[in-house]
């Protein structure tokens, strides 16, 4: 079981449909070429204003070429050592050819709208660690995705919402908004493929109600908010619809824009697959490899 994984079921024990499957990567079917290089301190990271960051570089390429980067936020009580110390991440990274960025929460988590932290200007963090990964590290700014579990996905449907023009595309799992949602969102509307439990008790499709009157937000709303209207029949349908029984994914139509919006259901609860991370970049960024097409006719029981 990866770091990540473990994370998963630790924090799900601590804070107490869709029926054609997508195509899943065969992490077996490809390479491990070169080794990534761990470009920042064990202790303490990439220092900027505000915070600190890891990032594990992947090997040389031709010269000239930059690479993309995953920006990858950690869940509740995790870390940025424990971003870098999950190897299926490191291997998606390393697959990819991309850059594995991992950002550290003050206080081991996220103090976006809604959260119960309330630490520092998360988007302040963002911008300072972005601009110093491009400056130190020559990574391609227009080929970055922003991605995180449990939290850490909560802080990057904010970011989609907020800073969409920083990153090319954001694969949050197992996170949406928090209460109060927003209005509205921030132009243009991101490409954006969200991951999720049918059987999510820590973090419902619905969301929750949790202590001192915080609130996790809805799936559904918070797609209504992201593109209004395209995705008004998904919460009934999924409702109506026998949990799926692997991952499988709808993608919406009719939206405005040519971004791409894509949901992602699987039967399980409260954890992230490292492969899943690998699907978003490959569906959603332009330099990602195509994988099959989940099926231009999805119904639901």
């Amino acid at each position: 079981m990866s770091a990540l994984a473990r994370l998963t079921l630790s924090i799900a024990a601590s804070i107490a449909a869709f029926v054609t499957p997508a195509a899943m990567v065969s992490a077996q079917n490809l390479p491990l070429a070169g080794k990534a290089v761990d470009s920042c301190p064990t202790e303490g990271g990439c220092q900027v204003e505000g915070g600190f960051y890891r990032v594990m570089l992947p090997p040389p390429t031709a010269a000239g070429r930059r690479p993309g980067a995953i920006m990858f936020f950690h869940g509740w009580q995790g870390s940025a050592d424990e971003t870098m110390s999950d190897q299926g991440l490191v291997d998606v990274a390393r697959r990819l050819g991309v850059a594995l960025i991992a950002p550290d929460g003050m206080g081991k988590t996220w103090s976006y709208p809604g959260s119960p932290g309330h630490h520092r200007d998360e988007f302040a963090f963002v911008a300072q660690v972005l601009d110093d990964v491009v400056r130190r590290f020559a990574v391609d700014p227009d080929a970055m995705m922003a991605s995180g579990f449990s939290q850490g996905a909560s802080m990057v449907w904010n970011l989609a919402c907020r800073m969409p023009t920083r990153f090319h595309a954001f694969a949050p799992i197992a996170g949406a908004f928090w209460e109060p949602l927003p209005a509205d969102c921030a132009e243009p509307r991101p490409n954006l493929v969200h991951f999720h439990g049918t059987s999510d008790p820590t973090v419902p499709l619905a969301g929750r109600s949790l202590r001192q009157g915080y609130k996790q937000g809805d799936v559904f709303k918070s797609l209504a908010i992201l593109a209004p209207g395209c995705t008004a029949s998904w919460a009934a349908d999924v409702r109506s619809a026998e949990p799926p029984a692997t991952l499988s994914c709808r993608a919406a139509s009719g939206c405005s824009g040519p971004a791409r919006l894509e949901l992602c259901l699987h039967p399980g609860g409260h954890y992230a697959d490292p492969t899943w991370v690998e699907r978003a970049w490959r569906v959603a960024m332009p330099t990602g490899a195509p994988v099959a097409a989940t099926g231009a006719k999805l119904t639901f029981p």
